[in-house]
């Protein structure tokens, strides 16, 4: 039996640290944040997070044999979780000081089997459209030869806290 081990900074410091800063602070602040100080970023082994400065944001994974599902390829979840990171993440960017997203529902289309032998994967997010109440959010999931292994479509809701 494999074992691995993960640990994360507490969520609740980077939340706060984020409501208080503008869209231009927010880029700036989650571009210094390791890609795996979140706790599911710890989990599922996030290897790099880039944003640029329209928000778009893209996550990177190599996967590995703990995401493996009982069949012997990777299960969906990795690849869904890496959408809707990503995708939550390009909504965050876009929101200014006292607000939040939430992501209400996500569709993920699986293209492809990914396994161990696909190597790194990138997942980056979209804003379809930019409301006052919903942001609208498209992904796509790749391979480094730019082969399309999923898309999800997200819907945002954005919350004021204060």
């Amino acid at each position: 039996m494999s074992e691995r081990t993960h640990s994360w900074d507490p969520p609740k410091d980077v939340a706060e640290t984020l409501l208080n800063l503008d869209k231009e602070g927010r880029r700036e602040y989650l571009r210094e944040l390791p890609p795996d100080s979140s706790g599911i970023g710890s989990l599922m082994g996030f290897s790099k997070i880039e944003i640029d400065d329209d928000g778009h944001t893209s996550f990177y994974c190599k996967p590995a044999e703990y995401h493996y599902n009982p069949i012997g390829s990777v299960h969906g979840g990795l690849a869904a979780t890496l959408l809707d990171s990503c995708n939550s993440i390009s909504a965050q960017c876009n929101l200014d000081k006292g607000f939040i997203a939430l992501t209400t529902d996500i569709k993920v289309n699986y293209l492809s089997q990914i396994t161990v032998d696909t190597g790194e994967i990138v997942a980056t997010g979209r804003i379809d459209k930019l409301g006052r109440k919903v942001i609208f959010v498209t992904g796509e999931l790749r391979d480094m030869n730019r082969k399309l292994l999923a898309t999800a479509s997200s819907t945002e809701l954005v919350v004021q806290i204060f």
